[in-house]
């Protein structure tokens, strides 16, 4: 190891996190390492050299990377703003580190002789596999700067194993989004990329991808994930998303560098002033590491939300069942239909009934039943006895009433959505911005808007003694509005003002259950994570594709927070019926459907499924999955089989099984060591042979589905 680079080790669990710091430039950066292995950048080459010409190949990297206005941009502009001046003026100050029962913290202070700094934190919270980053800019100078690019969190010099370019041997892992197409898993190598080393370090090159505006889960997840396939170590990332993100891969010299954060002024039309004395904290980032496999690398991110989840009511904890009236009336709820649901699922475990979109009142008489959005009175024709006598009939058969609402916005119909009501919306260049003919956003920066939507909200919420609010979410400003620096600037602004009046109508309901809804799954993102019970996991409603979504968001979000719909209707087979039921045990379990009008048959497919996932639970809270996949990849004509393990501790086992159509003539997996046997099963349990060491299943037909409770024999 040259003299010039310092390392500092800290043992956070099962992972070491390292500072590298080269002394002569002040250059410091991290990297976190499973189980302590030796990493070998004192072997590296340190030049890289062509006739007459010379240049490093690899250097220390940051912790951090931005990019000031008045600062030249690095050679990559265009494709990125990293290595430019603005990060190779920060120097390393001062590191501490602070420990209590609960975490430990180290935070690590950079600064340029120009005034300005950057304060670095990673909290590690025993017990869990994974750190938290915060990165916060500061100006201490007497004049303003502009941002126009800081990163969440850099991972520098990957791989920490390799002592030359790497090639053939690194790869990125992504998850794509999409409606009713959420998390499909995607990988390229470095070569596929075009990405490999030149023959010289001209210009630094980036793979940058993310989501443009308010729905931030569009077509990628806030997520990457680097592979060394040569020492199976997997380096991997989430980043807070309310707004406009981006992630890079990038490569500059013979090493990799994943980073992300808010979308910059390139990619995503964000910059922001920072005054004298005043600071900026960017988006908070999850990042873990693992010597295993994705999948576990995945799950190291997802539960260290568990401290999150745990944090909201009491009563969830236990993950009641819900039933979500919307693919029963399919927008046409009243007093009468919903009561005969209620009659209905006293038999089941079911905790809350959630009344969906189209209870409330409209000037117009329209078909569309998120028509009207904004004026929050309900429909006194559908519910002549008002809501709070529903919430109270629905008491008296020990069942919680929920409601959906889309409070963001303002729909077509609604008095509040246009003439003296415009200036309290967004503007885009002056204008209002309006997106699918009839739906315009509330502006949550100004005080006016929250006044009144604590009103027809929060209010509303309580005075109907509502225990349950769906907040659905269905259009996307766009990528910025007016009212800030820049437009990118006035996205951020509102939409972390709309997080704070989640965390009112928290403070003023707190036995309110939240659910987040955007379209589905367009808000799958840790910042909206934290702050709701659990997440719509999509809008594949009545879809064969439902388990597919549903096992691959187990590597994106806890399932604990996954509401899966199971919709149950009479025109459907026995076989049918048990391939939805079963898919709700990846996940929440969300019944719908016209379940007055089943058979007995059916309605004892239902009651038995109910009656398995109170009892697997448990698992589907804690456990840790693992999905073994036969099929091809086009989500609405699926080919094939998959069946996702999930393992409690050991001690207990959850498997999910699918058969799409042409399954293959046997799956076969493994299971922890030891003997195990069948506690209890739904569907087709006869397909499963357990042997030492693993499992087979032989399906007998498509599209079918059985889940399997495995204890210890």
């Amino acid at each position: 190891m040259s003299e010039k680079v310092l390392y500092q080790d800290y043992v956070l669990g099962d992972m070491m996190l390292r500072y590298i710091r080269e002394t002569d430039s002040g250059h410091i950066a991290m990297v976190l390492i499973p189980g302590g292995e030796e990493t070998c950048y004192q072997e590296r080459r340190s030049q890289l050299r062509h006739r007459d010409l010379t240049c490093s190949a690899w250097e220390p990297g940051s912790l951090c990377h931005l990019s000031l206005r008045h600062h030249a941009q690095g050679n990559g502009a265009g494709n990125t703003l990293k290595y430019g001046e603005s990060t190779e003026r920060l120097k390393y100050v001062s590191q501490s580190k602070a420990e209590n029962e609960k975490q430990i913290i180290i935070a690590t202070r950079l600064k340029a002789d120009e005034g300005y700094e950057v304060r670095h934190t990673v909290t590690y919270t025993k017990g869990e596999k994974g750190i938290e980053i915060e990165t916060c800019f500061q100006n201490l100078t007497d004049r303003p700067m502009v941002l126009d690019m800081l990163t969440s969190f850099s991972l520098d010099n990957l791989s920490p194993f390799q002592k030359d370019d790497a090639p053939y041997k690194m790869k990125l892992h992504r998850f794509r989004g999409g409606w009713s197409l959420e998390g499909k898993h995607c990988v390229d190598t470095v070569e596929e990329l075009n990405l490999e080393s030149s023959w010289f370090r001209g210009f630094p090159e980036s793979e940058r991808y993310g989501g443009l505006g308010s729905h931030p889960v569009k077509r990628w997840f806030p997520f990457g994930c680097v592979e060394d396939t040569e020492h199976h170590t997997y380096w991997a990332a989430q980043i807070e998303a309310g707004s406009s993100w981006q992630m890079e891969f990038s490569r500059d010299g013979d090493c990799y560098s994943l980073s992300g954060g808010l979308a910059d002024c390139e990619f995503g039309g964000w910059w922001k002033e920072v005054g004298p004395g005043e600071s900026f904290t960017a988006p908070g980032a999850y990042v873990s590491v693992s010597g295993e496999s994705l999948w576990d690398v995945c799950q190291n991110i997802t539960d260290m939300f568990h401290k999150y989840a745990d944090a909201q009511l009491e009563c969830e904890k236990d993950l009641p069942m819900i039933f979500n009236e919307w693919c029963t009336s399919w927008g046409n709820p009243t007093h009468d239909s919903m009561l005969a649901i209620a009659e209905k699922v006293e038999e089941l475990p079911v905790s809350y009934v959630v009344l969906d979109a189209g209870w409330s009142s409209k000037e117009k008489e329209d078909h569309d039943p998120q028509g009207s959005n904004g004026d929050w009175e309900y429909d006194t024709k559908k519910f002549p006895y008002g809501l709070r006598q529903l919430s109270h009939e629905m008491q008296e058969r020990g069942l919680k009433m929920g409601i959906w609402m889309e409070f963001e916005v303002t729909t077509q119909g609604a008095k509040v959505h246009s003439g003296s009501w415009d200036p309290m919306h967004l503007h885009r260049n002056g204008q209002v911005i309006q997106t699918g003919k009839i739906r315009r956003f509330w502006d949550f920066r100004q005080p006016e808007v929250t006044e009144y939507l604590t009103e027809k909200v929060i209010d509303f919420l309580r005075e109907n003694e509502i225990s349950y609010l769906k907040v659905d979410y269905n259009g996307s400003i766009g990528y910025g509005c007016d009212g800030a620096e820049s437009p990118g600037e006035g996205l951020r602004a509102q939409m972390e003002a709309v997080r704070a009046f989640y965390r009112k109508i928290r403070s003023e309901l707190p036995d309110l259950v939240i659910e987040n809804c955007a379209s589905g799954g367009h808000r799958l993102e840790p910042s909206m994570m934290k702050l709701t019970a659990m997440s719509s996991f999509s809008d594949a409603h009545e879809c064969d594709e439902i388990p597919y979504i549903a096992a691959d968001l187990h590597c994106l979000i806890m399932p604990r927070q996954s509401q899966i719909w199971a919709v149950i209707s009479p025109e459907l087979t026995i076989r049918e019926i048990r391939y939805r039921l079963v898919s709700a045990m990846l996940g929440r379990f969300c019944l719908s459907g016209e379940i007055a009008k089943l058979s007995d048959d059916q309605w004892d497919e239902v009651k038995k499924a109910a009656a398995f996932y109170e009892k697997v639970k448990w698992i589907i809270k804690d456990g840790r999955s693992v999905l073994f996949r036969d099929s091809t990849d086009n989500h609405h004509h699926l080919r094939g089989m998959q069946a996702l393990l999930r393992n409690r501790d050991d001690e207990e086992i959850l498997l999910v099984c699918h058969a799409f159509a042409r399954p293959p003539e046997k799956l076969c997996g493994e299971l922890p060591e030891g003997e195990w046997k069948v506690k209890e099963c739904i569907g087709e349990e006869g397909r499963l042979t357990i042997r030492e060491g693993g499992f087979e299943i032989r399906p007998q037909g498509e599209w079918e589905a059985f889940a399997v409770h495995l204890v210890r024999a």
